[in-house]
């Protein structure tokens, strides 16, 4: 027996959900979208899904898989995203039942990152096995300047900002990239607040190996949120000092490293995905979080004087302008 799925969320996937009922328990079909990669993002949910959760990481288990359809049954984890506790539904986001919530998403998102990189296996990696400097570049880099300078913004683009971006996409070859699992989507709308109050994590088809700082960068930075910068800053400690309590010294130094680095980066990601989003799939959702995308990012390449980037300083001062 089917029913609806309750519109909890108009993201960006073109993937279809419903709840059912699977052997008396309530569990939710997801259907792949058309085509081959459709099939393929299936296959590496099934996958990773199964892999995360072999580990105690709380995502859905998975409990049928059609191989040859890409449908699957797995969990229902219930309707409430940490995106809903956060943007004013159940308090503001420096309460500290919020910060409580954020930091038992950290604590997560440290078992996940070092359990989940244990025993991965490449092939399961739908879109690579691994984040690295061309990713960085075609994903995000490019998709910013394309999707969101040329297409939304109406905007030439600077070759001096190409090169800007190139460069500092270089940095990525020196950070720790084969050890850790990444999430790749770690964001407020993909953290379930269950019922009983602990953490679920969705989407994490994406995943693969990459550097620490990346998904931590992705949940503080989140547009969606819209965390206060003192708020960020806090909960950026607290993740490193998590990091520290089990040993990885060397590795927390890092990620203060890769901070500034991944934050613009993952920024520029998403200002491509809500552009795209809107233009090319309607989904005028994503529109109202261009601004504070763009806000974030001017922020934290204003803030790092040592990415030597004046033109692309100079491009987002002149977007925001424009905006």
């Amino acid at each position: 027996m089917h029913r609806e799925l309750p519109s909890i969320r108009p993201d960006g996937s073109d993937r279809k959900f419903s709840r059912v009922s699977w052997q008396g328990k309530g569990a939710i079909k997801i259907e792949p979208s058309e085509g081959d990669a459709g099939l393929a993002e299936a296959w590496s949910f099934y996958r990773l899904g199964r892999h995360l959760y072999s580990k105690d990481i709380p995502v859905p288990q998975i409990y049928h898989f059609n191989e040859a359809t890409g449908v699957l049954l797995v969990e229902d984890l219930g309707d409430v995203m940490l995106y809903d506790m956060v943007a004013g539904r159940h308090g503001k986001n420096g309460e500290p039942s919020i910060i409580a919530l954020y930091e038992a998403t950290l604590d997560v998102l440290v078992q996940m990152q070092l359990r989940g990189g244990q025993g991965l296996e490449p092939e399961w990696c739908w879109q690579g096995p691994i984040y690295d400097a061309d990713l960085a570049y075609e994903k995000e880099a490019s998709y910013f300047l394309n999707a969101f300078v040329k297409d939304w913004a109406k905007c030439e683009i600077p070759e001096a900002v190409v090169a800007e971006l190139k460069s500092l996409v270089q940095r990525v070859r020196g950070f720790t990239c084969d050890r850790f699992f990444l999430h790749r989507d770690f964001q407020s709308r993909n953290v379930m607040v269950r019922p009983d109050g602990s953490i679920g994590i969705v989407d994490f088809q994406a995943g693969r190996f990459g550097p620490l700082g990346y998904d931590v960068a992705s949940l503080l930075n989140d547009p969606y949120a819209g965390l206060d910068k003192g708020v960020r800053i806090g909960l950026l400690n607290y993740y490193v000092n998590r990091l520290m309590e089990t040993g990885l010294t060397e590795a927390a130094d890092e990620v203060m490293e890769q901070w500034p680095v991944l934050s613009a980066l993952r920024l520029m990601q998403a200002l491509g995905a809500y552009s795209f989003l809107s233009l090319e799939k309607g989904k005028e959702f994503f529109r109202s979080f261009i601004r504070p995308a763009l806000d974030d990012l001017t922020m934290i390449l204003d803030e790092n004087f040592d990415f030597q980037m004046p033109a692309t300083i100079e491009l987002c001062h002149t977007l925001r302008a424009n905006l």
